[in-house]
This record gives structure tokens, sequence and C-alpha cells, in this order.
């Protein structure tokens, strides 16, 4: 079945060959060419589509972002303008092939869409919930991989902003790690805390700073470290952290039996110190320090 794309309808029974929403009348192809096939995802700027591309016979997988319009101007005037910066963000980050590629950005309609690649494959939160508590040889990958990722981003003067488990993908085929989801990222100015008078993220993740409404690229670096506690534990963050002793409580979280090597705890440790100077300078040093630290297990 194809859904309608119009948020007033919605309407999800139109046939797989369908041109027009038989509710609504509306068209169900953007550009004619994109058929959405489930809704896959609602937040605060917009939803997002598992689509195919009926351009090629092979109707290949896509993900469509759209746009929710708002009533608020003021809020409608910069959700586009995020909107539009991920796109540029996109287009100059697609060049890692642990970032997905960047396929199409127009508007049809009243609304804007991104056109994305898709990534067969499932993000780190679900494979939590499906396996288990990540050990300590999984947590040297998500550190190296997504480390060297943020390296690639931050030297395109870019901050994430939203590491989570949620954001962060493994590929099908090969177990490849893949970062997703860049429509909160900021462009920064070297060694400059900027303010930000909107708060985005996602809170439990974010660095001290971030709350405040400040960036840097270890804020990216604190949130990675607090994504690899809740692998480690399945606990929330909100659980290991006492903000009266600026303490994360993480290896009493641990489950019973399960042993970490001082190394890794010792980075993890480091990762999330809330002075900005006490944590790795840049992905680029935490990166080196990483294939130091594995060269020598």
């Amino acid at each position: 079945m194809t859904p309608c794309l119009f948020p007033s309808c919605n309407a999800i029974n139109n046939g797989d060959r369908a041109f027009y929403c038989s509710n609504c009348g509306q068209p169900l192809l953007l550009l004619g060419r994109y058929r959405p096939i489930r809704l896959i995802g609602e937040g605060g700027f917009g939803r997002t589509f598992l689509a195919e591309d009926i351009r090629y016979p092979e109707r290949p997988k896509c993900v469509i972002k759209q746009l929710s319009e708002r009533t608020n101007v003021a809020i409608n005037h910069q959700a586009r303008r995020m909107f539009s910066q991920e796109a540029l963000r996109l287009q100059q980050l697609s060049e890692h092939s642990q970032i997905p590629k960047l396929l199409n950005h127009f508007e049809q309609g009243a609304y804007q869409y991104l056109v994305q690649q898709h990534i067969d494959g499932w993000d780190l939160q679900s494979e939590l919930q499906t396996e288990g508590p990540f050990d300590e040889t999984k947590i040297w990958q998500v550190l190296t991989e997504v480390t060297s990722i943020l390296r690639f981003v931050h030297e395109h003067q870019v901050i994430h902003r939203d590491i989570k488990p949620r954001n962060i993908m493994r590929c099908r085929t090969g177990g490849q790690l893949v970062l997703i989801d860049f429509g909160v990222a900021k462009l920064l100015k070297p060694d400059e805390l900027r303010p930000s008078k909107t708060l985005v993220g996602s809170p439990e993740y974010m660095a001290p700073e971030q709350t405040q409404g400040k960036v840097v690229d270890s804020s990216d670096l604190y949130s990675l470290g607090v994504t690899c506690l809740y692998l480690l534990t399945g606990r929330s963050p909100l659980e290991l952290y006492s903000p009266a002793n600026d303490f994360w409580y993480w290896r009493e979280a641990l489950p019973t039996g399960r042993q970490l090597s001082d190394r890794l705890g010792q980075v993890l440790d480091q990762l999330l110190q809330t002075p900005i100077e006490n944590r790795f300078p840049s992905a680029k040093a935490l990166s080196f320090y990483l294939l130091a630290c594995q060269s020598v297990q």
C-alpha cells in the first residue's frame, strides 16, 4: 500500500500502483518518481518515510524526510532554514562511506523534502534491546568507527549535536556502523563556544555545555561516551549520573560478571569529563589514542 504524504489526509489504503490518493486526490509520488512505502519516524520538524525510486527497474529503497509546516511563522521559518542547512551539510559530508548520501532536495506543493540513501540495517538501541548489553569488543568498535566519522565531520566544520544509539545504524551486510540524522547539526567556528537560542538534541546524552546552549566539537565526544555507557549497561543515562556529585556510577551498573579493561574504562571516564579541557581535545586525538590502545591489546 502507498501512504498519502498530505498531512491532513494520511490515508494508507492506496494501491501500490496508484498515482493519486483515493481519499483526497493528492499526488502520491514525489517528482513523479519517489513512492512512499511506510512511515518510519516522526519528530518535531517533520516525518520520515521509507520509499522507493520507481524510475529504476529495481526500485531501490530510499528515505524521504518531509518538513512539517507550522502555524507560527517564526518557528516555520526556523524549521525551513534548518532543513535547508541539513541538505547543504549532507552534500558536504556524503563523501564519507559511513554517512548516508543525499540523493535529492526539493519542494513540492507547500512542503520541503530530502531524499537520502537507505541504510539496510538497524540502530544500536534496537540492537541493545534485541541482544542485550554490549561487550567490550562491540564498544571498541562503536568508539573506533564513530570517532572516525566524527573526525571527518568536525574537519568539515560541523558538530552533529545528537549522538545517541538511535542515530547510529549497523549495516545488515558487514556490520559497519553509519551515523545518521544531521538535522540538528551545526556549523562551527574553530576554538569558539557558540551560544544558541534553541536547545536541540537529546538531553540525556548532551554534554553539560550543550544544555546551556553552547557546543564545541568535544560535545559530540561527550555524547559518544554517554552512548557507550547506555550500550554497556542497558540503563538510561539519567540513572547513571549524579548531578550533586558530578559523577557517573556506570561501573556499578554493568551486568553481573561483566568485566572491562582499565584501558577502556579510562577512555570512557575521559570522554565524560565536565570541564571541556579535561576531555580528549578532538576526534582526531581520540582516534589516535584508540588506535594505540587496541594495538597493545
